[in-house]
């Protein structure tokens, strides 16, 4: 009985830690990076928090670092981008400038290259959970 005791005494206390998990840091940053059509571009791999500071009981800091593995090359994009015309002239040009933004990061890549990228993403706490706070 004891060990039970301690044992739902321990969950309680990481579940009131005041700090979001691994896990949930992972969910919410894959989230917006996938966001927008980057699930079709690439998908996220080697996802890890290397840092983490709680700032005050609402806010939280992250360093994490994970990979991005494109699964289309840039020219396929393209191609695509140009075979898909859209009825709207607006949302061809914002297409175009995603395209070359991308290309401006990430340079000519090809299905299959992979990039490393490290960033330092702020996680506010609301009466719903943990959200991230303006993802770039």
């Amino acid at each position: 009985m004891k060990k039970i005791g301690f044992i739902l005494l321990c969950v309680i206390l990481t579940a009131c830690s005041g700090k979001p998990s691994e896990r949930l840091i992972k969910q919410l940053v894959s989230d917006a990076i996938l966001s927008d059509g980057g699930a079709e571009t690439y998908r996220i791999t080697a996802f890890e928090k290397t840092n983490g500071l709680a700032k005050n009981e609402q806010t939280y800091i992250a360093d994490v670092r994970y990979e991005l593995t494109f699964k289309q090359s840039f020219e396929a994009l393209s191609e695509q981008m140009i075979d898909t015309p859209s009825d709207s002239p607006f949302e061809t040009i914002g297409s175009g400038f995603k395209l070359m933004t991308m290309r401006m990061q990430y340079g000519d890549f090809k299905a299959g290259d992979s990039i490393t990228k490290e960033d330092r993403v702020q996680l506010i706490k609301t009466e719903q959970g943990w959200r991230l706070d303006d993802y770039q």
